[in-house]
């Protein structure tokens, strides 16, 4: 039987160990993003025999499953049939686990989400800004080098006052639900890094912070989960992205990703820019 409990900062480091791998390196599956959201779509999860099970709320009284996390996917569905059968939804399935589904199965209705899929990139080419398609974020990378004295930085005690200052300096008045909740969670992971153990770089120039990334590598990847700067400092987003990057590539990373658009135009325009590889596509299962 699957217990269920809400998942809270106190108890997230009783299943970080079981983050082991991303479904076709969609960034739900990946610690740091879901402790971070816990709370806008509420998270519960259960453990059984080193599996974890996961289910999250996205609308009132309406609570969907995530793909078990497990070495052996389908007989964590089999735990999950036994805990729950007959219908169910999942969530936040990836295209390439969509056939395992489908198999098990024999009445399932399938919907593309409409937020659209998660950004994928190749490192090599982030790191360098090379390539025809990404000639212009590298004359803006040359710009900012050659216009600001900068320096790079992990996040450490001895700034991370720095960069809550440029949270606050930069948070924008009546600005979004989802806004609101990824700075209030974006402070608390500054608060937390051991429990999150986010990878972390901070950009400052003129001796002040105007940018800042956290981010978890996985595997072959490098999950982006917050990305802030100030657009005054022309150049500003490619100096950071790409020095993000390159401080993986030694760990063996070969893809990145930056997660999705929330649908928004001018964040879609802003990732497009950077020449993706894939985008990683995420749909809802329902089990009739």
């Amino acid at each position: 039987m699957l217990d269920f409990f809400k998942l809270r900062l106190a108890n997230a480091l009783e299943i970080k160990p079981l983050f082991t791998h991303s479904y076709s390196r969609l960034c739900d599956y990946v610690f740091g993003t879901v402790l971070l959201w816990r709370d806008m779509w509420p998270v519960e999860f259960a453990v059984y025999d080193g599996m974890l099970f996961l289910r999250m709320e996205i609308s009132p009284g309406q609570k969907v499953y995530m793909l078990p996390i497990a070495d052996d996917l389908d007989h964590a569905l089999d735990i999950l049939d036994n805990y729950q059968s007959g219908s169910k939804q999942f969530q936040n399935v990836p295209y390439g686990e969509l056939e395992i589904l489908k198999q098990r199965y024999t009445d399932i209705s399938v919907e593309a989400i409409d937020i659209g899929g998660d950004y994928l990139y190749d490192a090599e080419s982030m790191a360098a800004l090379k390539g025809r398609k990404l000639h212009g974020q590298r004359n803006h990378l040359n710009y900012f080098e050659r216009t600001w004295a900068y320096r790079l930085e992990k996040i450490t005690g001895s700034n991370v006052k720095d960069v809550k200052e440029f949270i606050e300096r930069k948070a924008v008045s009546g600005s979004s639900a989802l806004f609101r909740e990824g700075n209030n969670k974006t402070l608390e992971a500054l608060d937390n890094m051991d429990i999150y153990g986010f990878s972390s770089l901070v950009l400052y120039a003129e001796d002040k912070v105007i940018g800042f990334t956290l981010g978890t590598p996985v595997g072959d990847t490098l999950y982006v989960t917050i990305e802030q700067a100030d657009r005054d400092y022309r150049g500003v987003y490619p100096k950071l992205a790409s020095s993000f990057v390159s401080a993986h590539q030694d760990a063996g990373v070969v893809y990145v990703n930056r997660e999705d658009d929330i649908g928004d135009e001018g964040l879609r325009r802003s990732k497009m820019a950077w020449n993706p590889c894939q985008i990683v596509e995420r749909f809802s299962v329902v089990v009739n």
